[in-house]
């Protein structure tokens, strides 16, 4: 099952899975315009607000994702650990549409703790990847302000990966 119907690069859906990895930004001024788009277009939208810092928007991440009911314990926002994050990022797709996490004051979190900012970035790309490859779609919304240093920020270097062997063990066991 196909993600989308057609490859209409002037969605900012399509731009954003399938040539961002998952990751769209808009300036401020015009975030009413693409919630409106995307509330037409059956997109279930999370905000997380991180403009009054990670102390707070850590916590609420951590409400979004059901924390509590996936590990028995809140996500505090002085575990930082990225793994962790990782292992409990996952938000519910609706069937028809997709789902955005909205992200206002990114470029604040991000100057606050780069490193786990720009973890989170990634881990947000992984699972709009997975997304992806299950037919559903997910990505990630920054709401910045004009002039954010955010905007071209490396979040990952790509790289070429080490040959698939799934099919070296396939070959193998039918050999013996």
């Amino acid at each position: 099952m196909a993600a989308f119907d057609e490859l209409d690069w002037q969605r900012i859906d399509v731009w954003a899975i399938a040539e961002c990895a998952g990751l769209a930004s808009v300036f401020e001024q015009a975030r009413p315009f693409y919630r409106d788009w995307l509330e037409r277009n059956g997109y279930a939208i999370d905000s997380l607000d991180c403009r009054p810092g990670l102390c707070k928007a850590i916590p609420e991440l951590g409400r979004m994702l059901r924390w509590e009911e996936q590990f028995g314990y809140s996500l505090k926002a002085d575990s930082r650990n990225l793994d962790a994050l990782r292992d409990g990022f996952e938000f519910e797709i609706p069937a028809s549409g997709g789902r955005v996490l909205e992200i206002l004051g990114a470029d604040l979190a991000w100057q606050e703790d780069s490193r786990w900012m720009l973890g989170m970035l990634s881990i947000a790309q992984e699972q709009s990847r997975w997304q992806l490859a299950l037919g559903r779609r997910f990505f990630t919304l920054l709401v910045l302000p004009e002039g954010s240093p955010l905007i071209g920020v490396e979040i990952e270097k790509t790289i070429v990966p080490f040959p698939f062997s799934g099919a070296v063990r396939a070959l193998d066991e039918f050999a013996r």
